[in-house]
Formats: C-alpha cells, structure tokens, sequence
C-alpha cells in the first residue's frame, strides 16, 4: 500500500506541484475578497445568477473577477514587468519605447493607441490637422478683441530634441527641422500678428542640451537648467525685457523616479533632475491644489503654480499651459516679480461660473502682466488638442471655424 501511494505521488508529482503552487493565490484571492473593500476599478464578483441570461453571463464576469482579484496579482504583474524589460528592454505597454543612450521615449498618448504615435505626431511626414492654423488665427483674435497681448511658446519634445537616441530605423525622421510646426509656420496659413507671436526653438533646444539638462533620460516632460536658457530666449524674443536685474537662481540636483513610472508596474526608472533651489533663492514657490484660494479653479485644476520673487522686476507673468508648463514655470521667477501658471489638462472639470471667476482672475492688470501660452509640439499639433485645451480659458470668445 505504501509502495503503491509513492509511485502515486511520484508519477503525479509536478500536477500535485502546480495545483499546490496555484491553490496558495486562489485562497488569498477569496480571502481578499471577504476583508478587503472593492476597488470599483475591478471587476466585481457577480451575485448568484438568478435567471438563464444571468447564469449564461457568470462565467465570463467570473472569469474577470478572478483575472482582477487572482493572489498575489500585482507583485506577479510587477515581476512580469521587471523580467521583460530585463531581458527584453520592452515595457509592458504601447505607451512607452526604450531608444539608444539609456534614453526612453513616450511613444503612445494612450494605450489604445499605435505604436509610436506620439513620436511620429512630433517629426517629418505627420499629416497636419487642417484646423490648427484657423483655430490659432481665432486665439490671437480673441486676445486682441480683449486688449491682451499673449505669446505662444510651442516646446520641441524630446523626439526632435534627441533623435539620434531614437531606435535606429525612426532616427532619420526626426533628425531634420520639417517637423509639423515647422510646416503650420512655413504654410502662411497664419496671419500676421499669429505668426508673429508664436515661438518654437527647436535649434536653440538641440543647440541647449549639448550643454545643460532640458529632458533628463527617463522622462517624458522637460526639466532642468536648459530651461532657463529657453525662459531667457522666450523672454529676449516676446518682450525685450532686461534680462540681469535679478540674481540668478542657485540649483540643486536629486535623483527622482521617471514622471511617467505610473504607466508601468515594477520598472524602477529614476535620472538626476536639476530644478531651482528656490529656498536658497530666497523665492517663495508653490505648487498644486492650495496655490490659489483666490479662485475655486484651482483646486479642480490642480496642475499650477505660483511664485513670488522680491529681488525680481516688478511684473508679472501668466503662464497658460499643458503639463509642460509648470516644469518651466520656476525659472521664470529670476525675471517676475509674480509668476502665476495654470495648466488647462482639467478646464473641462470647472463649472461655467468658476472659469468665470477664473479668466477673472488671470486676466486681471493687462498693463502689468505678460501673457505665455506654453504647449508642447505633440499636443499643439496632434488631433485637435490645442482648442480643446484653450478655447475655454479664451477671454472673448470667437466662433471657430466649422470643420
């Protein structure tokens, strides 16, 4: 009997492994389910089916709990994570792509989208979007209906900044300067005072990073002190201001995790970032949802800005941006006295009152404030992001041309 229960088990011995080695999460996934809250971002486990259509439809939302709920499901995504890009340099979505140097790119908007999308959308051959130019006629319009003066700093992503540290077979694309934007102010689709106000330094950028930091490896937004060098060139091409009557900021230098680590579980991406060490600039700086009691908005904006510099000129800059925005917005604090910035990611969030209050609020002193739009070259160009960022926060609105 003993004999025959060893040759049993042994025979069976990597079913009974896989069966033990399983059981372990499918208890901890039941025990999970039983004394943990539901996350309403899963699946939830379906109740008892009470009719045919129910009973025929258990078995697929069955199957999804378990694929949500299964033991342990985040560290073995983690670890799944890890090994692949180990051993395959791949990341586990389309969103992200490794180049060369150590460099990696945002290569996708969203995870439905085709691979390499958001790089293609920033370099030679993208198919314009024929709105573009009339909506951004219609921007400057609505300013100058308005008495205000803005100026629009379009930001060269790191696609054309870096492109030799592109994979080899996209690299040449991207190498030249007939990037989209290029195209849009080429095209003499914009009119005058458009095509006057509008900022896009690819060279100076390219020319920039061969000494200073402005896109650190693993990270898909600009920082660094290269920023400073754009500030200055935006500021000397706009406005003519005097540019040394400040001091210059000192800078401090970390080790911080990729801004784009949470599309991917597991891939610990960090490079050395260069900001403002405003403490030590003696600028008061702040960011995020308490920066403006003033204004409702802020809150449901949640990506702005604020900086006081007393050693600065007495005037104030407003800075209306994507997420690029506020990456950029400390350095120009060695020039304002007030730097204020507003990311418009979330406009749609704000009730018709409170963006009232809001455009209030930043278009306010017209004599004293000089006006940045700030986008980078993908969002500008791509689909038609620009107007549904902008045309809210416009202070006369303008009927845009219908497509």
């Amino acid at each position: 009997m003993g004999n025959s229960v060893l040759t049993w088990l042994g025979r069976h011995a990597m079913k009974l492994a896989v069966v033990a080695v399983l059981a372990v999460p499918a208890v901890v996934s039941v025990y999970d389910a039983r004394t943990k809250p539901n996350d309403p971002n899963l699946a939830q486990l379906p109740a008892p089916p009470v009719s045919w259509r129910q009973l025929r439809e258990a078995p697929g939302q069955l199957t999804n709990w378990v694929n949500d709920h299964f033991g342990y499901r985040n560290d073995l995504v983690k670890l799944n994570n890890r090994m692949r890009f180990a051993v395959f340099h791949e990341f586990p979505s389309v969103q992200m792509a490794s180049g060369r140097n150590g460099r990696y790119f945002l290569a996708a908007h969203g995870p439905d989208e085709l691979p390499f999308q958001a790089i293609r959308a920033t370099c030679a051959g993208a198919v314009l979007n024929p709105k573009i130019a009339p909506y951004i006629n219609q921007l400057f319009d609505s300013y100058r209906a308005a008495g205000l003066a803005p100026k629009l700093l379009i930001a060269p992503s790191s696609p054309v900044v870096y492109p030799e540290d592109l994979p080899r077979w996209l690299a040449p694309r991207c190498m030249g300067s007939d990037t989209p934007v290029r195209t849009m102010l080429a095209s003499h689709t914009l009119n005058a005072t458009a095509a006057a106000s509008i900022l896009f330094p690819l060279e100076q950028a390219r020319e920039i990073k061969k000494s200073a930091t402005l896109f650190p490896k693993t990270w898909f937004h600009w920082t660094g002190e290269g920023l400073d060098q754009i500030a200055r060139l935006s500021l000397s091409t706009f406005w003519q201001r005097p540019l040394d009557q400040a001091p210059p900021l000192r800078i401090k230098k970390h080790l911080e995790y990729s801004d784009v680590s949470h599309l991917f579980d597991g891939v610990p991406l960090q490079s050395e970032t260069v900001e403002p060490d405003l403490e030590g600039s003696h600028v008061k700086g702040c960011w995020g949802e308490s920066c403006f009691p003033e204004v409702e908005a802020g809150k449901l904006l949640r990506d702005v800005s604020r900086f006081s510099n007393p050693q600065a000129p007495a005037r104030r800059l407003l800075i209306i941006s994507d997420s690029f925005g506020s990456k950029i917005s400390p350095w120009y604090s060695r020039y304002y006295r007030e730097v204020e910035q507003f990311a418009t990611n979330n406009g749609d969030r704000l009730s018709p009152a409170q963006l009232e209050q809001l455009k209030t609020y930043m278009y306010r002193d017209p004599a004293g404030t000089d006006i940045l739009l700030l986008y980078h070259d993908a969002g500008a160009m791509y689909k038609d992001v620009l107007r549904y960022a902008t045309e809210r926060m416009l202070p006369v609105p303008v009927p845009v041309p219908a497509s």
